[in-house]
């Protein structure tokens, strides 16, 4: 089975909050144990404190001796100081269970829960057999060699044991010792224990909910621009281009929705263009389609002869469709990479002169005089054909829209990394909002779409292009001349001085 995201991102949430709540909740409760333990431990430290000092008055007592220190004293001295202990246990405030009966055991009897016993073999009246009562932990005196002296000597004390010695004067006259507690033994421990655990399933499971809660509206929350982002992609997908999401998020999200408005744009205007382009395409082959039809039917109905006069102007309509077919084939390989390309090092200012020189007759003829500012020769990887393409068209667009007596500036100069060519020239001019423009296909300025002469338009489209694959720019804008400035900026070949 799936999931989706938003059940996803639920049981991520989910699981990253029961493992986080599990693993805070075990060591709380580790941390409980271990604490109330120690706590405990620490209880049962203060005892024997109380019961050294009590053990020290009786040293002193029996003129600095064990000897007549008897299982029945210790015991009673055992009882004392654990009356004033402040919680449940062995050393609760309730009274102590009532004695066992007492048994004979040998006096070398050993082994764990066994005790030693006083002369005679016999344990005192009162003395629980195997030790104290369940709720105190063993406990024995020793003397300075380590000898015991009365109480209970257990398995449980080892290294760990609970060690205090009983201080006489500040000298230690003997020592004693208590097994510490490894766990929780008593009802009220395990009483208290218990209900510790149980608050902690509550919390567990309250939490749990709660997050399932907070994952959930969490999941909503986050999924809601996406899903609106997934809604948006499916009007682009069935070409409505127009729609925008118009989020104002500032995160990642909101720059994927901004990005997304702008390829809505992007889709919309290059949907235009291609729509504008269609029409302009149609709108030139109609116009000498048309007037051939016109003049072939006016000679079939006799109106006019089918003479050489006749078969010129013919001509001049087929050649009119041939440049503008060639023009679109070639606009069509430049934008799909088509155009083949031979890359070496050309000299740029030899081959801008070559352009010009072939276009100088044409413009004398038009009355425009071309003058020419050519630094010394730089050197950029090109294709030298492609470069007198460029140069030709931007040349013939400068006389084609330039009127007679005018003037057409071409300069070439070294900037930084990069050569520099500008074509300017007289008026007319183009406003700068349409400047960009004229790189499109078929634009023109004329809203009636006359042109000025007998070009497809899409010479400068083909010049965009073509210094795109050069890695170069290409901008036009208002010249200082009156008419328009072109500017081409190439890199510098590899090599080149600096």
């Amino acid at each position: 089975m799936k999931l989706s995201l938003a059940q996803k991102l639920v049981a991520a949430f989910l699981g990253l909050t029961l493992a986080v709540l599990i693993a805070t909740l075990g060591l709380a409760r580790w941390s409980f144990d271990k604490g109330f333990l120690d706590y405990v431990n620490a209880l049962e430290q203060v005892r024997l404190q109380r019961l050294g000092s009590e053990l020290a008055e009786y040293y002193v007592n029996a003129d600095g001796s064990w000897a007549a220190l008897s299982v029945d004293s210790f015991q009673r001295l055992l009882n004392r100081t654990a009356q004033d202990r402040p919680i449940g246990g062995f050393g609760s405030r309730e009274s102590p269970p009532p004695p066992r009966p007492h048994i004979e055991r040998p006096a070398d009897a050993s082994g764990p829960g066994q005790r030693a016993l006083p002369p005679g073999g016999r344990l005192p009246p009162g003395f629980p057999p195997g030790g104290p009562p369940e709720d105190k932990p063993p406990t024995a005196l020793y003397d300075l060699q380590g000898n015991i002296v009365v109480g209970v000597r257990s398995h449980l004390i080892d290294e760990r044991a609970i060690i205090v010695p009983v201080l006489v004067d500040g000298v230690s006259v003997g020592e004693l010792q208590s097994a510490p507690r490894r766990r929780l033994e008593t009802p009220q421990e395990t009483s208290f224990s218990r209900q510790q655990l149980n608050t902690s399933w509550i919390i567990g499971i309250s939490f749990t909910v709660i997050a399932f809660a907070l994952s959930l509206f969490l999941a909503k929350g986050l999924l809601a621009p996406i899903r609106r982002m997934i809604s948006h992609v499916g009007h682009l997908s069935s070409g409505h281009y127009s729609q925008r999401l118009n989020e104002s998020r500032s995160d990642e999200l909101g720059q994927l929705t901004r990005d997304l408005d702008r390829l809505g744009a992007t889709l919309e205007e290059n949907q235009n263009s291609r729509r504008r382009l269609l029409a302009d395409v149609s709108h030139e082959l109609r116009t000498p389609l048309s007037v051939l039809t016109g003049e072939i039917e006016a000679m079939q109905d006799g109106l006019r002869p089918l003479d050489a006069a006749q078969l010129v102007s013919l001509e001049q309509e087929v050649k009119r469709l041939r440049i503008l077919v060639d023009d679109l084939y070639e606009l069509s390989l430049s934008e799909l990479g088509g155009l083949r390309y031979e890359f070496s090092s050309v000299e740029l200012a030899g081959r801008l002169s070559s352009a010009v020189a072939t276009v100088q007759a044409r413009a004398k003829e038009k009355g425009l005089d071309i003058k020419e500012d050519l630094a010394e020769p730089q050197k950029v990887r090109a294709d030298s054909s492609r470069l007198d393409q460029l140069f030709c068209n931007l040349l013939e667009n400068a006389l084609a829209y330039t009127d007679g007596p005018g003037s057409v500036a071409v300069a070439c100069k070294r900037v930084a990394n990069q050569v520099v060519v500008t074509i300017d020239d007289s008026p007319p001019g183009v406003d700068a909002a349409d400047c960009d423009k004229l790189f499109d296909p078929l634009f023109r300025q004329e809203s009636s779409r006359n042109r000025r002469s007998g070009g497809a338009g899409l010479g400068l489209a083909i010049c965009r292009n073509i210094v795109d694959a050069h890695e170069g720019t290409i901008n036009a804008t208002p010249s200082a001349l009156g008419g328009l400035h072109v500017e081409v900026a190439l890199p510098l070949a590899e090599g080149t001085e600096q």
